[in-house]
């Protein structure tokens, strides 16, 4: 049997140590930073593995400014994000990796095209506050993560009903797929993408106009470059073009179409020709602007097309071409300058249904009295800046002495003579200098300098002196036998 042994007792048992027990508080935040981690591999999973359209890898042979982070447009939205950028095995490609959103999951086939878009001034200043993307056309095929990159964008497919027309120029430069096509200040449609014909040796752009606005495409009119920034010399003054804030920001092609006599409907696929400005394009664009020839005798430096054409300080017209002809008969050099005349600038009325060969007509026989009472193609100058600035219709010259070649196709207006208007003026006083250039001015200011110091010579010479003083003293005696 167990002995139990009762506690001790005395000052032994109260120095024995007690334990004290401090329970811990554990704070409700101690959890956010864990709980926001799982919200966002949560959100993560979700917009990428659920929703998101994955991930591409695209190769191109240059990364042309691309980073990361540098979206991915599709018409202008923003699809999908550049992820990282590497270079592979072989140092001969840019591997760029892409996050897609998902709406452009079914857009990830063998057909889709994906290319390098960098901002550029031909562009407009909204290429450069646009940055550096890539862009993406989708295409047929079977689904595929693994693309390669164009080092040219494709042709895009028209969006909406409408039509699609070709664009040449020779010196076209850049323009961005999605440039707005616009008529009368309005955006009626946008560029689809272009190409180099080699064989030709054009840049063809393709352009779609939306269907309401396709039926004002006719066979008179005529397209141009309505972006970026114009500075020319109209009239003898500074011209700033059609600048707007829109012309800036945007690489913009416009188009015009005469209000009458604009020609019949052109099919789809029709070609015309890019122009360069406005003002050349109206003056090409046919309508009731009429053709007339002018020669004239001098140079024409600075004559262009576009260059206003007026008549008593008031705009009639544009010069349409400037050409520069060899002739072989008398071995000499012609200027002849074609301009166009809109009648309605004469208050010559145009009604509905008028044929160009009546307006043809009207007109010849106007100007044709015109010139018989002395009007003469001029060039008009800027004292300021150099260049011819237009071409003056005036009558300088003698009534009766000139008329309108109508033989001539299209008909002549004769030029006036090389001393008329402020052209002629200018060249009379270069002649007038060139002539002073060719005197002998060092040996005649030599045979001077030579007659003065004789004639100086000769009086101070002291012989002179002596026979003056003979001579003064016969003439008294002279005086004195003449009144004795």
């Amino acid at each position: 049997m167990s002995e139990r042994r009762p506690p001790p007792r005395g000052p032994a048992a109260e120095e024995t140590p007690e334990a004290r027990v401090h329970p811990i508080e554990w704070s409700p935040w101690i959890w956010l930073l864990p709980a926001l981690a799982i919200l966002a591999v949560g959100w993560f999973v979700v917009r990428y593995a659920v929703f998101g359209g994955g991930e591409v890898t695209v190769r191109f042979v240059e990364a042309r400014g691309l980073d990361r982070y540098s979206p991915v447009r599709y018409r202008g939205a923003k699809v999908g994000t550049v992820q990282e950028i590497n270079i592979d095995e072989d140092l001969a490609q840019v591997v760029v990796r892409i996050s897609m959103d998902a709406g452009m999951r079914d857009a990830l086939r063998e057909g889709t095209s994906f290319w390098i878009v960098e901002p550029d001034l031909s562009g407009g200043l909204g290429s450069l506050l646009t940055g550096t993307y890539i862009g993406i056309a989708p295409g047929p095929g079977e689904p595929t993560r693994v693309f390669q990159g164009r080092e040219h964008p494709p042709i895009l497919a028209a969006p909406e009903p409408g039509k699609i027309f070709l664009l040449e120029a020779s010196g076209l430069g850049t323009a961005t797929i999605g440039s707005p096509v616009e008529f009368r200040g309005m955006r009626v449609g946008r560029v689809l993408g272009g190409e180099y014909d080699h064989r030709r040796g054009v840049t063809t752009m393709n352009v779609f106009v939306l269907e309401p606005f396709a039926v004002y495409v006719r066979e008179t009119t005529r397209f141009w470059r309505a972006g970026g920034f114009e500075l020319g010399l109209e009239g003898g003054k500074l011209s700033l073009g059609d600048l707007s804030l829109g012309s800036l920001l945007t690489s913009a092609f416009s188009f015009y179409t005469p209000e009458v006599l604009a020609g019949e409907l052109v099919p789809e696929g029709t070609r015309f020709e890019l122009f360069e400005t406005e003002a050349a394009a109206v003056a090409d664009s046919g309508g009731p602007n009429l053709p007339y020839r002018v020669s004239f005798p001098g140079p024409v430096g600075g004559l262009a097309a576009g260059t206003p054409v007026t008549l008593r300080g008031v705009q009639v017209g544009r010069v349409r071409e400037v050409r520069l002809r060899y002739v072989p008969e008398t071995g000499t050099l012609e200027t002849p300058v074609i301009l166009v005349v809109d009648p309605r600038k004469l208050e010559i009325p145009v009604p509905a249904g008028t044929t160009r060969a009546e307006l043809r007509a009207t007109l010849d026989a106007a100007m044709a009295r015109l010139v018989d009472g002395g009007l003469r193609a001029t060039l008009q100058t800027s004292l300021i800046l150099p260049g011819a600035s237009a071409v003056s219709l005036e009558r300088v010259g003698a009534p009766g002495t000139a008329r309108l070649d109508l033989a001539s196709d299209p008909p002549e207006i004769p030029a006036a003579g090389g001393g008329d208007g402020l052209a002629g003026a200018l060249a009379a006083i270069e002649r007038v200098a060139a002539t002073i250039e060719d005197l002998p001015l060092r040996e005649i200011a030599g045979d001077l300098r030579s007659a003065a110091l004789r004639v100086d010579a000769l009086v101070h010479d002291p012989r002179l002196d002596r026979s003056l003083g003979r001579l003064d003293a016969a003439m008294a005696d002279v005086e004195a036998a003449a009144e004795t």
